[in-house]
């Protein structure tokens, strides 16, 4: 078995529950999967504790994504496959309390199994050692997956499954270095030892407007159009300060109705490897061009947020972690909340007034 390198993971713990010659019927008497099968799944928890240079402490946190996961389990004879490459996996990193699944439940032969082999295509790596924060992606279609192969450790739970647990020590070690262009990060583990640069990671921040609309008396309105923002800056919260990742020169459109389309507010570029948690959007000018049916009657207008505050909205965002290593930070918008017709106190016209993030309430 060929083993290659994996940058700048921890040390985990893989649990499968599965079961003994025999188990193959529930506590009721019933069947569990079949005559000689029973429910099992496969999850995994970090249990690093990375020691740094001399044998100091060294500060560990944040996630590793694995995608093409395959999982097999030893009877003794032959490796069972209880997940074959499809699937993908995302553990926290730094204080053991957090299990990922890497199988999700599903019927095994009944046996004795005694060891697990894990493997995956591609490993995406964001954490943070003593503050630095860096990414790394491991991947190499020519050389094959990487391979982990250990011992089990079996206990029976109440409803008569196994676990079979694993401990894994992927980092023993880890020191930050200065190269010739920055931060080096060298690590020791059960996978190899490795230099990876503390680098940023291609990302992209996706908006998704999912504003329901209504009038003031809370009944549904049909309200479709979009909002345009100008002179864009969106920052992302690393849970101690923000990072600009686009400053004020773009602009974005975003659709409103139904929730299905999605506008990049910042192309894939290079992001500083981190947490992040939140996002931060302003624009100097934002203006939604709105069509909405009120009392069977359409009514289109231009909406602006007020010009006496710029627009400012901080959400919460999503990460997704892609196979090719870059990430997906997704909001959900809520622009529009209600919409009613007034009249124009001028012209006396009928005039769209609006309530929502578009014009500063949350």
């Amino acid at each position: 078995m060929r083993m290659v390198s994996l940058s700048i993971l921890a040390a985990t713990t893989l649990a499968a529950v599965a079961c003994q010659p025999g188990d193959v019927t529930n506590e009721n008497g019933g069947s569990n999967g079949g005559a000689n099968t029973i429910m099992a799944q496969v999850a995994a928890s970090d249990v690093s504790r990375p020691s740094g240079p001399a044998g100091s402490m060294a500060t560990v946190s944040g996630t590793v994504t694995f995608s093409g996961v395959r999982v097999d389990l030893w009877d003794g004879q032959q490796w069972l496959t209880v997940a074959d490459g499809s699937g993908s996996a995302t553990i926290q990193i730094g204080d053991g309390t957090a299990a990922a699944t890497l199988v999700p439940q599903s019927a095994i032969p009944a046996g004795e199994y005694t060891r697990a082999r894990v493997s995956a295509t591609n490993a995406a790596v964001d954490i943070t050692v003593n503050g630095q924060g860096f990414s790394a992606r491991v991947g190499n279609p020519t050389a094959g997956p990487f391979v982990i192969e250990k011992t089990v450790s079996v206990s029976v739970n109440a409803d008569g499954s196994r676990t079979f647990s694993i401990e894994l020590q992927l980092i023993r070690s880890v020191s930050l270095t200065s190269g010739t262009n920055g931060a080096v990060i060298q690590v020791d583990g059960d996978l190899g030892a490795m230099s990876v640069p503390a680098a940023a990671a291609p990302g992209s921040v996706l908006a998704t407007d999912i504003s329901r609309p209504t009038d003031p008396a809370g009944a549904p309105i049909n309200v479709t159009g979009t909002v345009t923002f100008t002179g864009l800056s969106v920052e992302l919260w690393n849970g101690t300060a923000w990072l600009h990742v686009a400053n004020g020169s773009g602009s974005a459109t975003v659709s409103i109705g139904d929730g299905s389309a999605s506008a990049t507010l910042v192309p894939a570029t290079a992001i500083a490897a981190g947490d992040y948690t939140k996002v931060r959007i302003s624009a100097t000018d934002a203006v939604a061009s709105l069509t909405a049916v009120i009392d069977g009657r359409e009514v289109a207008a231009e909406v602006r947020a007020p010009s006496d505050r710029p627009f400012v909205v901080e959400k919460t965002v999503t990460v997704t972690v892609n196979a090719d290593g870059s990430r997906t930070f997704a909001v959900q918008l809520d622009l529009v909340h209600t919409v009613r017709v007034a009249p124009d106190p001028v012209t006396g016209a009928p005039k769209l007034d609006v309530t929502g993030e578009l014009v500063g309430q949350p």
